[in-house]
């Protein structure tokens, strides 16, 4: 059977779309460049953050006087355990007054799953930042992005539990054990943190806050990059579904730059109405990823898609 007449089937356009996404996660895109810079500042937030909350911490509660307590519990047992490691903690900015609808004080948390806003789950950040981790263990790091409007599926459900498991969220072990293990400092009394808020300066403040905001950004970045590929991949998949023979997939593969032979596909048949063409198709996605004005593009791809479904 010669390429023109070998038909596609679902093993072969899943195939061919797992090739496509692989080559779009591995392009150098805008997208992904601030994605990757994001994750070395977000790094360097978290250390010179933990830093300046050690010092405030430090003050609150001397080293000497944890010794000591913790000299105590040796002795006494149970009946003095007030030391306890932490990674949040409630700080108070002492040099500002406050009015009714203002605060001085604030939550900053130094752990995976720290409470974000937004659109943003308390997963969102361990998964951005071990993303490399969890695809080379075979899971979907962009799970949330791809069901944010539908939380409730059993899909996203399923997934995100592997993910957990993964990380160690569930039992505080692993991943995500090693990194409280990183970011905890020793704090006196064992009671949650706002029981216990601890003075800082206004400068200390602010540089808590904006490492709040970095966290953040962060996050968004990693979102941004996969909402970009994800309404690539919606294309290629409606694409892949109504291409009818492997030419229609392997054409649109090379006007991608991607070199797909025959023989990497297996031959298998399947029956479709092919109503994309891949020169409007690649057209449209490459004046995504440029970042150019698309909409005549898209336009153009739309009415191609309408005259072609008019004629069969």
């Amino acid at each position: 059977m010669t390429q023109s007449k070998l038909r596609l089937n679902t093993d072969i356009r899943k195939k061919i779309g797992g090739i496509i996404l692989s080559h779009f996660e591995n392009e150098k895109t805008t997208e992904l460049e601030n994605y990757t810079t994001a994750k070395e500042d977000i790094t360097t937030a978290y250390n010179t953050a933990f830093k300046i909350a050690s010092n405030v911490v430090g003050r609150a509660y001397p080293k000497d006087d944890v010794a000591t307590l913790q000299t105590f519990k040796k002795k006494y047992g149970n009946a003095v355990d007030v030391v306890a490691k932490d990674s949040c903690f409630h700080f108070a900015n002492t040099e500002i007054e406050t009015t009714e609808s203002e605060t001085n004080n604030e939550h900053f948390n130094f752990k995976l799953d720290a409470s974000m806003s937004g659109r943003f789950s308390d997963t969102d950040f361990g998964i951005a930042y071990f993303r490399d981790e969890l695809k080379s263990a075979g899971l979907n790091p962009e799970i949330n992005v791809q069901h944010q409007e539908n939380r409730s599926n059993p899909h996203h459900t399923q997934e995100l539990d592997k993910i957990k498991k993964f990380l160690g969220f569930s039992n505080e072990d692993g991943i995500y054990g090693q990194w409280k293990d990183k970011y905890s400092l020793d704090v006196i009394g064992t009671s949650y943190c706002r029981s216990r808020t601890i003075p800082c300066t206004a400068k200390e403040f602010d540089q808590m806050r904006a490492f709040k905001n970095a966290r953040q950004s962060f996050v968004q970045s990693h979102w941004t990059w996969a909402e970009a590929i994800q309404k690539d991949m919606r294309d290629i998949t409606l694409a892949l579904k109504d291409y009818k023979y492997v030419k229609d997939a392997i054409d649109l593969c090379g006007a991608l730059g991607l070199d797909i032979s025959e023989n990497e596909l297996q031959r298998t048949a399947g029956v479709s109405l092919t109503i994309y063409q891949p020169e409007n198709l690649a057209s449209l996605i490459k004046s995504r990823r440029a970042k150019q004005d698309n909409k005549s593009v898209i336009e153009q791809f739309k009415k191609a898609r309408q005259s072609a479904v008019a004629t069969h």
